[in-house]
This record gives structure tokens, C-alpha cells and sequence, in this order.
């Protein structure tokens, strides 16, 4: 057997969540789930050729940041590898794909999540650790007028940060009147603050802290101990 042909697939990450693009074709692949790519021309780098195929597909642009270890087999011909990336212009379309879905770490591989391609399961193990560790380092500005929170939501991705807006939700409820608008965002701290500050919002200082470690239980005897005072008798 001679050597497979690459292909690559990008894992477009924003804030904490990964792109998810459901196949059309082949009819066997048809309603499942890929990380969106193609394959590597000859002579082509597989940065260059992935960063050419999400914009055919998607009508986007990335960056790639990093590749995730190993590959997949997809064929006896073919192989996959895949880069975690970021988008640095335009929203993704689907030219080729019928839905596109973003997902969090919890949602990757869960019953509830998105019917994965054979070939993309080996990577979600380590995606998802890359999720979760993208939500620790994320900022959270809480502002009340949807107008307010998507101008923030513009300026944050113009000036290249990573940039989601969400809904917030008290606990136990689903109406999501009055409720404020949370932007998420890798962008750093000084920064959130000027753009909440501008559109009266504020920042979650709580938002991706770590939990306080476990505090160990003391070390307490299990009865009494007698305490023999100086000079008294035996």
C-alpha cells in the first residue's frame, strides 16, 4: 500500500465552542458531521491548503494556531489531520455543507451532540480539552441592550479577537425576557473594560475563574487525649 494522500479539516474555534459542518454527499456520509476541509494539492503546505479550502467551503477566512496530535485514517488512500484555527475575516456560509452548528466541549462527543464522521472521533478527546481551556482564559461583558452588546460583539472581532454573544439565564428559567446579553472573548481585560464602560455594561471578573482548590479535612484525633500537667502525681 503506498503512501496516503492528506487531508485537512480545521477546527474553527470561537470563544469555546468549535464549528461543526454537516455533509450532503456522499450518500453515506449524508446528515453527519465534519471538521470542514479538503486535501492537500502536491507542493501545497497544509496550512496553506486548508486555509484555501474554508474559504471555497465556507466564504470565510482562518488562521491556523496549532495542530492537534496525530492523524486519522479515512480511506486506504486517505488520511486526516487537523488544526485547531481561528477566523480572521467573514462568518461562515455553507456552500458545501447544509447546516453548520457551533459546539461546546460538553456537546462534542455526548449523546445529545453532533453525529461525528468516523475519521474526525479520534481528535475529540483532545478538542475538547482545547475547548475547555479556551473557556478559563475567556472574558465575559454583561450588557443590558442587545444593540449595545452586538456593537461590542463588532468591534471585538474587527480588532481580531475571538468573540461569541449568548443569551445569560437565571437559574431554572427559560424566558429570556430582561434577561442581559453576555459577550464572550479572548480579548485581554483592559480592553473589555473600555468597550463595557462605552455602552454601559460590565465585566464579569468571575467569568472562567478556576475553583479554589479543596481545602484538605484536618488531621483530628479520634478520642481525647489526656494532658499530664508538670508536677502533678502519677
Amino acid at each position: 500500500m503506498g503512501e496516503r494522500q492528506l487531508v485537512v479539516g480545521a477546527a474553527i474555534v470561537r470563544g469555546a465552542r468549535v464549528l461543526a459542518a454537516r455533509r450532503t454527499t456522499p450518500a453515506a456520509a449524508a446528515g453527519r458531521y465534519e471538521l470542514p476541509g479538503g486535501k492537500v494539492e502536491p507542493g501545497e503546505l497544509p496550512s496553506a491548503a486548508l486555509e484555501r479550502e474554508i474559504v471555497e467551503e465556507l466564504d470565510c477566512e482562518i488562521e491556523v494556531t496549532t495542530w492537534l496530535a496525530g492523524t486519522s485514517p479515512i480511506s486506504d488512500i486517505l488520511e486526516l489531520r487537523i488544526a485547531v484555527a481561528r477566523l480572521v475575516a467573514g462568518e461562515p456560509e455553507p456552500h458545501e455543507h447544509d447546516r453548520l452548528i457551533w459546539v461546546g466541549a460538553d456537546e462534542l462527543d455526548g449523546p445529545d451532540g453532533p453525529d461525528w464522521m468516523d475519521a474526525d472521533r479520534p481528535f475529540l478527546p483532545e478538542l475538547a480539552h482545547v475547548l475547555r481551556a479556551a473557556a478559563t482564559a475567556q472574558r465575559r461583558a454583561v450588557l443590558f441592550d442587545e444593540d449595545d452588546a452586538a456593537a461590542v460583539l463588532r468591534r471585538l472581532r474587527a480588532d481580531g479577537y475571538d468573540a461569541e454573544l449568548e443569551r445569560e439565564r437565571l437559574a431554572g428559567e427559560d424566558d429570556d425576557e430582561d434577561h442581559p446579553w453576555a459577550v464572550l472573548t479572548d480579548a485581554p481585560g483592559f480592553i473589555v473594560e473600555m468597550l463595557v464602560d462605552e455602552h454601559d455594561g460590565w465585566l464579569d471578573e468571575d467569568a472562567g475563574a478556576p475553583a479554589p482548590p479543596p481545602v484538605a479535612p484536618l488531621d483530628l484525633p479520634t478520642a481525647p487525649r489526656r494532658i499530664k500537667r508538670p508536677g502533678a502525681g502519677s
